[in-house]
């Protein structure tokens, strides 16, 4: 690149204080309206959630985790009790993995809808921030039916679930099912085919199956570019039960760049990660067997722990989130934990997709890879 043409480069802080950044920051350095470089800066929500683990009883750390992504705290919660529970040695129960399961996939398609939402909004189609916000209300109130709380809801423990199902949160999980299904298609219409979002998003943010491997992605950025990638099916966790459904991992297959993703596919990979939601759910509801909810010696085991290390991980919204964890001999609380989240991944790979893109364009690949500053400032 010259030097004249370097002279006419200016840089530009986008975040933190912008109203879609979420708390995080990139330098930008454009040319007339084009980025050449870009720079993510995390640290601006950094709230050391590693350390506070080594502070926390091992009943106490899944409210730490579902609070890096409360957006999907069904699933935050795992890792850690995961991992607790293969150095305690517990036994689930089969009525509670199923539980756990029904609960992490509502806990999926709340926090699309959530995205669905905030995306539309960050590129103006102000309507559909609204419609899908309206519609995750009926998931939160089922999750306040069955917890008390409708987003740090606190549920999974080691050796089970806190909280067992009864007939009015049945009743309300169905109805939030019922209205997501009967709206799915007036979304995919809206957006999908929808002239300016296709214009937004057709052809934006490409990048690779290879090289979103690489950049170390995981979840529907990665399945967009049609790797079938997908803990659920790839390592099934005995304490869940995904083996007692049937379903397939969905992708996306762009035809015009096969191999590859822009962000108008990775809107389409997230419309199928609800429907599969959906019918995960609807295969395991009828399934529920009467018995505990939880391992009756869990409170023994899970107080004071063996000396022994654990990697806990799940199939997030996002991607794989997972955790190891260390103990010492009759530890009450951890020795270290040490988080890895799928936002750090697509956070960072910005610094390889977005230079070449214009500015009016980063907010689009940014926003098309569902970040979340919880998950990459722990």
């Amino acid at each position: 690149m010259s030097p004249d043409i370097l002279d006419e480069a200016i840089e530009i802080w986008f975040g933190p204080q912008h109203v879609s950044a979420h708390g995080w920051a990139a330098k930008l350095t454009l040319i007339g309206d084009y980025i050449v470089e870009c720079d993510p800066h995390a640290g601006y929500f950094h709230r050391s959630a590693e350390k506070v683990l080594e502070f926390r009883n091992f009943r106490q750390g899944p409210l730490v985790m579902e609070r890096l992504c409360m957006l999907e705290s069904f699933l935050m919660e795992y890792p850690y009790v995961s991992a607790v529970e293969q150095i305690a040695g517990l036994e689930v129960p089969e009525r509670a993995r199923i539980m756990r399961t029904i609960l992490m996939e509502a806990s999926r398609i709340h926090s699309l809808q959530f995205w669905w939402g905030q995306f539309a909004a960050e590129l103006g189609l102000f309507t559909m921030l609204l419609w899908p916000w309206v519609d995750r209300e009926y998931f939160l109130d089922a999750f306040e039916e069955l917890t008390g709380s409708r987003h740090a809801v606190s549920f999974n423990t080691p050796g089970g679930v806190k909280y067992d199902f009864t007939d009015k949160f049945l009743k309300k999980l169905d109805r939030a099912l019922l209205r997501i299904e009967e709206r799915l298609p007036k979304f995919k219409d809206m957006l999908l085919h929808g002239p300016t979002f296709r214009l937004r998003t057709k052809n934006v943010g490409l990048f690779s199956a290879e090289q979103g491997l690489r950049w170390g992605l995981s979840g529907p950025n990665i399945k967009a570019c049609g790797v079938p990638m997908d803990l659920r099916k790839d390592k099934p966790d005995s304490n869940l039960a995904y083996d007692l459904a049937d379903w397939e991992v969905p992708t996306v297959h762009n035809e015009e760049h096969p191999g590859q993703s822009d962000a108008y596919d990775r809107m389409v990979q997230r419309f199928l990660e609800v429907e599969t939601s959906i019918n995960i759910i609807r295969q395991l509801l009828p399934q529920i067997p009467e018995g505990p909810i939880i391992d009756p010696k869990a409170r023994a085991k899970a107080n004071r722990l063996p000396e022994g290390e654990a990697y806990g991980r799940v199939e997030g919204t996002r991607g794989i989130t997972s955790l190891w964890l260390k103990t010492t001999e009759k530890a009450q609380t951890a020795y270290r934990a040490k988080i890895r989240g799928p936002c750090f991944a697509s956070y960072y790979a910005l610094k390889h997709l977005v230079p070449g893109s214009r500015f009016a364009d980063f907010i689009v690949i940014f926003g098309s890879l569902d970040p979340y500053p919880g998950l990459w400032d722990r």
